[in-house]
């Protein structure tokens, strides 16, 4: 859980400064919904405390708080890992992760860091359609769009967890399932025989949470007469 090593160098012994820098994330870690682990970084002289302010956010017992015997002052890195529940919600929600350093009496220093997760899927192909509100991305959408004759596509996305991808009417991927990590699942169409539009949704499934993608074939030209 914790990888704590000396960083580089030294200030001279006889010297008594503190500090304290964060390194990760930079003021604010995006975190997707079927994300299980993150994590803190930062270089401090002294002892710590490290406080979430949300209970899907979790520290683990052995990270809340550190205490670093700096005899020689050294700059200490860090490292803490952090587990995150899946977001089930359906709305993206936001944690502050606070790190207390303690020296003395005279200096100390809090560093706050936001950990932002979304309700949907790191869905990359196809790009997503965000919706704003007041300048904050509040939904994503996903939608494919095909020719009416196209037979053949593909969907691309990393998850955190083992997933399932469902069937559809006219759509169909190739592979319905499997683990963790970059995926790119080939999916094949039936040819649209009407000249009207049709569209469906298959949902993509991992760690409990599913998001929808829509695909959309184009009818047939119409034949004049």
């Amino acid at each position: 859980m914790l990888v704590t090593t000396v960083l580089l160098g030294s200030c001279n012994k006889e010297s008594y400064y503190h500090t304290m820098s964060l390194q990760y994330p930079d003021r604010v870690s995006i975190v997707y919904a079927d994300q299980t682990r993150d994590s803190v970084a930062f270089w401090t002289t002294d002892n710590f405390q490290i406080v979430s302010g949300a209970e899907w956010l979790v520290v683990p017992d052995s990270m809340k708080q550190g205490y670093i015997q700096n005899q020689y002052r050294y700059v200490w890195s860090v490292v803490s890992l952090l587990i995150v529940e899946p977001n089930v919600t359906g709305h993206s929600r936001t944690a502050q992760l606070s790190i207390h350093c303690m020296g003395n009496d005279e200096w100390n220093q809090t560093a706050t860091v936001t950990y932002r997760q979304l309700h949907w899927l790191d869905i990359t192909s196809p790009s997503p359609n965000y919706a704003y509100n007041d300048g904050v991305i509040t939904d994503a959408a996903f939608q494919l769009t095909d020719s009416a004759t196209q037979v053949s596509d593909s969907l691309c996305f990393r998850v955190h967890g083992n997933w399932e991808l469902t069937d559809g009417s006219f759509v169909h991927p190739v592979v319905q399932s499997g683990e963790a990590g970059r995926q790119t699942v080939a999916l094949t169409l039936d040819a649209n025989p009407s000249t009207d539009e049709r569209q469906e949704k298959i949902v993509l499934t991992s760690n409990g949470v599913s998001t929808p993608v829509t695909i959309k074939q184009t009818g047939r030209k119409k034949v004049e007469e």
